[in-house]
């Protein structure tokens, strides 16, 4: 599959719901992190697994739409746990974590992250999707039933429509739009 340009990608997300103004900001935030990726690949190989999360995936959920309100950080394990409202004392119960994600320093490889973030995962009932993501890579799984299922991927530097190598899995879009909340 053909590489996605950024302008692909922007009519995409525009067409199912994110605003044109935070389009632009989606833009610029996949340019920085871009930068970032080949500048720690250059020179930064000591990347720890919280710079990633703070620098490389915080702000593309934020620049997808995520208010900081519906995410919690490190929450019982979990790196980033996405709720369906906004996370008050009164709304933490475990039915309302909507999307895990499991963060792994960068190119530290994402297969041994899908084990732990769906043994989290099985305690939230309504938590449907689940990513393990390094910042440059992101790995979407589905749950059918009690099972887990690989079915998205996306390289930020290398966007394409589906996986490059396995023809079952889709690509850049349908992570971006779980990364949403579609």
């Amino acid at each position: 599959p053909k590489k996605l340009s950024d302008e692909d990608l922007i009519d995409i997300l525009i067409n199912y719901g994110l605003r044109p103004k935070d389009a632009e900001d989606f833009t610029q935030t996949i340019r920085r992190i871009r930068r970032l990726v080949k500048w720690y690949h250059s020179n930064g190989k000591d990347v720890k697994e919280h710079e990633t999360r703070t620098f490389l995936i915080v702000p593309l959920l934020l620049a997808l739409g995520w208010p900081e309100q519906k995410l919690k950080i490190e929450w019982n394990n979990i790196d980033i746990t996405f709720f369906e409202k906004p996370y008050s004392k009164e709304n933490k119960s475990s039915n309302k974590c909507i999307i895990i994600l499991e963060s792994k320093r960068l190119w530290e490889g994402l297969s041994y992250g899908a084990s732990q973030a769906s043994t989290y995962a099985s305690k939230y009932p309504k938590c449907n999707r689940m990513i393990v993501s390094d910042g440059c890579c992101y790995k979407l799984f589905e749950r059918k039933a009690s099972t887990w299922n690989y079915s998205a991927y996306l390289n930020i530097l290398k966007p394409k429509r589906k996986h490059p190598y396995e023809p079952n899995v889709a690509g850049a879009p349908d992570v971006f739009l779980s990364l949403m909340g579609r």
